[in-house]
């Protein structure tokens, strides 16, 4: 499967050849990575952290919360998509990666930089879209010292794939219990989704001495948990006829959230449930392609209390949005334009548009300036009495260049992002912020007999301005590198690690900065193959590096632990 957007490069009907613009040709960082050979990466945010050079928030626990960040931004300016259309959650703007297995996944595709022509909004700091058609058939047990094992089956038989995946087990903290079930199905375009999930949610470590023996969802979290179901179901169909190309791809997501939290003299049980039905169309000519987009989100909120007191709410959208993008070649250089106009029922219409060049010679270069923007989110517009019906979408300008070179690449990209959502003394979102974010990116990847590597730094810098309170970017490490060291032989061998530098958050109270790092992360594997079976064993965290990996909701809290060093063993067939 080839790119959402403008990536279909070629295919064949009735013996007719037609062709479009292909994937390489856009003037955009872009990588797609094949999900294959990876023994010290266990995860889809490992995967895009240590491979991609992603950035990824996560709040600790094994099965918690784990999200994408991009270009020093939120979770919701990344627009994520699941084999072409978009899964990111119109609640909140994000997606949890947890939600899919790593061996789901075939490959993924990553795109840095203002994308909304591509896919409307959220792209503001770049889209990534997860691909998990596979042919591999396998079987394989995965335990660890936390305690927890994984196992998952995988094959095809009559045209169809299948998997079948479930892990259970704990972190190193109390209510860190969780268990997945997910399945995956293939079969002529139709791919189908589905994950039961129940993870506990500690919460941040509280200072010494405070935590209270019933929790508190402002401290520990002691007896919090969430159950989560998600569906997804989405249908590709590809049509040639004569020069023209038409894609058809329709789409359908249901979920179910289940909150539950423990107070001083109330129990509290939600059940937020989300539907999301999306079409999109494509019709291809030479070099220009035309894109349709109609959208329906609906969510319903239900809130029981132990105390009698209930909250219930309902909040719909409609999105309907249409691009058209062209590109011409001159003197070896693609020269690309593409405009998009989406339509909101809660705040109107909204443009982006998109101008670039790229060189495909021995040494590659590219450039482009775009717009993009995020709309609110449901939360945003309609949360009882925390939500505000007039915010109007974030906007972005932003410049994106960088070379390529044998395997070695550098891009640098720059964003001015207005109309920021933020909150106000009236615990209301308002279009109150507006922010500046530059950064580097330096990757290197190559192989050499039987050894790959690749490795990843990114500087990340700037601002976001409140009236007259100018402030650093907030979580976000301005130096970070990652990379994968792989020896394939008699025995196959694997280190892995991360570098993440200083991190810091403001605190209204007391006024004050805190910071928290750096911290290097480092995992190490290896397998053996005896005739038909695998074995392998590794080290996760082998330095025993005592880090964060996300700020507390107060000044003196301790902050969300990332998991101390424990081993792995797994067998394979």
């Amino acid at each position: 499967m080839l790119l959402f957007l403008l990536a279909i490069m070629q295919w064949e009907s009735s013996g007719i050849t037609v062709t479009a613009k292909r994937f390489k040709d856009l003037p955009y960082r872009i990588e797609t990575i094949s999900v294959d050979k990876t023994l010290t990466i266990s995860n889809l945010g490992e995967f895009l952290e240590k491979k991609a050079g992603v950035k990824i928030k996560e709040y600790g626990s094994p099965g918690g919360l784990t999200q994408v960040v991009t270009s020093g931004m939120t979770p919701s300016h990344t627009l994520i998509l699941l084999n072409g259309h978009r899964i990111s959650d119109p609640r909140t703007g994000g997606f949890d990666l947890s939600t899919i297995p790593l061996n789901f996944v075939k490959k993924i595709e990553v795109i840095k930089g203002s994308s909304s022509v591509f896919m409307g909004s959220n792209a503001v700091g770049g889209i990534i879209n997860f691909i998990t058609e596979s042919n591999n058939g396998h079987i394989k047990i995965k335990g660890n010292s936390l305690p927890g094992f994984s196992a998952n089956i995988g094959g095809k038989k009559f045209d169809i794939t299948g998997f079948l995946h479930l892990d259970k087990g704990k972190g190193e903290r109390s209510n860190t219990d969780y268990e997945r079930y997910s399945t995956s199905l293939s079969w002529k375009g139709f791919n189908l989704l589905g994950t039961y999930r129940t993870v506990g949610l500690p919460g941040p470590i509280p200072p010494s001495g405070v935590v209270p023996e019933f929790g508190d969802s402002n401290v520990t979290n002691l007896y919090d948990k969430q159950i989560t179901k998600f569906i997804d179901l989405s249908y590709r169909r590809i049509l040639g006829i004569g020069d023209i190309g038409i894609l058809i791809s329709p789409s359908i997501r249901w979920e179910l959230m289940e909150p539950e939290s423990r107070y001083s003299d109330y129990f509290t049980h939600d059940k937020y449930t989300t539907l999301v039905g999306e079409l999109n169309g494509k019709i291809l000519y030479k070099g220009i392609t035309l894109s349709l987009h109609l959208e329906g989100d609906t969510i319903t909120m239900h809130q029981f209390k132990s105390s009698g007191d209930a909250t219930s709410w309902y909040a719909g959208e409609i999105n309907a949005g249409g691009s058209i993008s062209s590109s011409y070649e001159f003197n070896g250089i693609n020269l690309f334009g593409s405009t998009r106009l989406d339509w909101y029922r809660s705040f109107g219409f909204h443009p982006s548009v998109t101008i670039g060049a790229r060189y495909n010679g021995p040494i590659e270069g590219y450039i482009s300036f775009g717009s993009a923007f995020r709309s609110p989110t449901l939360n945003d517009l309609y949360w009882p009495l925390y939500s505000n019906d007039s915010l109007q979408p974030e906007y972005s300008t932003g410049l994106n260049a960088g070379v390529v070179r044998a395997g070695f690449s550098l891009s640098g990209h720059i964003e001015d992002i207005k109309d920021r959502i933020g909150y106000g003394p009236d615990w209301r979102p308002h279009n109150i912020y507006k922010s500046r974010i530059y950064g580097i990116d330096i990757g290197y990847k190559g192989e050499y007999e039987e050894l790959s590597y690749s490795l990843n730094y990114s500087y990340l810098d700037g601002y976001d301005d409140l009236d007259t309170l100018k402030r650093d970017l907030q979580y976000q490490p301005r130096h970070s590198i990652s990379g994968v060291l792989r020896y394939e032989g008699p025995v196959n061998f694997e280190i892995s690690g991360k570098g993440i530098g200083r991190m810091k958050k403001w605190f209204d109270y007391p006024g004050e900065w805190k910071e928290e790092g750096p911290c290097l992360i480092v995992d190490v594997s290896l397998e053996k193959k005896i005739g038909v079976l695998t074995i392998g064993t590794g080290i996760e965290n082998i330095l025993g590096e005592e880090y964060i990996t996300n700020f507390g909701y107060s000044y003196y809290d301790r902050d969300y632990p990332g998991l101390g060093r424990y081993f792995t063993l797994w067998l394979s067939l």
